[in-house]
């Protein structure tokens, strides 16, 4: 029952992120570049993956709020996903990480170029924000609480400095592990936490319970901090499978940050130290996780609820072992 929930969310997430309308009015003679820049918009999003933030995004909606947290949930799981694909694409670019693979396919600059692939990046990001802006929302709304949380992540004090750090230390002799962490917490973590705080107010929605203004915070930071966690934990692991395994299992190039002389976990700490630490942040986040659910509990153990919550952990014992 619990796989079947998960690929339900993950099919329903691909199918909507396949549909989002990018066609551009113009004159007839533009016409094929008109056609030219709503596949290139598309193209990036189509090329699969995970999902796993707008999954967790969602399962932790319906964890707290059920399936109408679930409704909640869905216009901020594609904003999740197209703002991290945006990332995706300009990562890869030349003048970044320099990939031509992606997801198992040529990444967006390969097929259309340097400009253009930025020009696409800056579309996803722009237009994550406008799917934010059509969130449904059930009894209390959360919209200016929720743009402030994508849009720190996605901000100069968000991927962007983890961007930039990762850039700078490229390359850098005496790089050392805490460096290194915070180009996880940053390039990786922040938007993770983004997506369980942004899944806890759409879950918070629909219910009739009253929460202060304080405990609002306080629950924001908690699960943000938990999704941060979870970031790192995530980071170490790929770190690791990026030195052990081929490009072929990954669907991205194996080996690429050992060719262009970036420091990774395994590097800096070694493989069974590595391995320990993404455990205790592993750990730490489900703790965390936890607490919070105990505190939401309402004296409300639906069993739907119960499901989403299956599912949140499910998916976080899979991506992070």
């Amino acid at each position: 029952m619990i796989l079947k929930i998960i690929e339900k969310l993950t099919e329903e997430t691909n199918l909507a992120l396949t549909q989002l309308p990018w066609e551009i009015e113009g004159h007839p003679s533009t016409a094929p570049f008109q056609e030219e820049i709503a596949q290139a918009h598309a193209y990036p999003l189509a090329a699969g993956g995970k999902r796993i933030r707008p999954l967790l995004l969602s399962c932790m909606a319906g964890a707290i709020g059920g399936q109408i947290g679930i409704f909640t949930s869905r216009q901020a799981a594609l904003a999740v996903e197209t703002l991290h694909t945006y990332s995706l694409v300009h990562d890869d670019l030349p003048c970044m990480d320099n990939d031509d693979l992606r997801r198992g396919k040529p990444t967006t600059h390969i097929v259309y170029g340097e400009a253009k692939a930025l020009l696409v990046g800056d579309g996803l990001l722009a237009h994550s924000f406008y799917l934010l802006s059509k969130i449904n929302w059930a009894q209390k709304n959360f919209l200016p609480e929720v743009l402030e949380s994508l849009s720190l992540a996605a901000a100069p004090k968000g991927i962007i400095w983890g961007q930039w750090l990762d850039l700078s230390l490229t390359g850098k002799e005496d790089t050392n592990w805490e460096m290194m962490e915070t180009v996880h917490l940053y390039k990786t973590g922040v938007l993770l936490g983004a997506c369980f705080e942004i899944g806890l107010m759409c879950g918070l929605s629909p219910l009739e319970a009253n929460i202060s203004p304080q405990q609002l915070t306080n629950l924001r930071n908690a699960t943000r901090m938990a999704g941060q966690k979870i970031g790192l934990s995530f980071q170490i692991i790929d770190d690791i499978l990026d030195s052990t395994q081929s490009s072929e299992h990954l669907g991205k190039t194996s080996g690429k940050d050992e060719h262009q002389k970036k420091f990774t976990a395994v590097k800096l700490l070694g493989l069974k130290k590595a391995k320990a630490l993404a455990q205790q942040y592993t750990e730490q986040s489900l703790e965390t996780l936890h607490k919070i659910f105990a505190q939401l509990n309402f004296n409300d153990v639906s069993q739907e609820k119960s499901q989403y919550k299956q599912c949140l952990f499910s998916t976080l014992t899979n991506l992070l072992t």
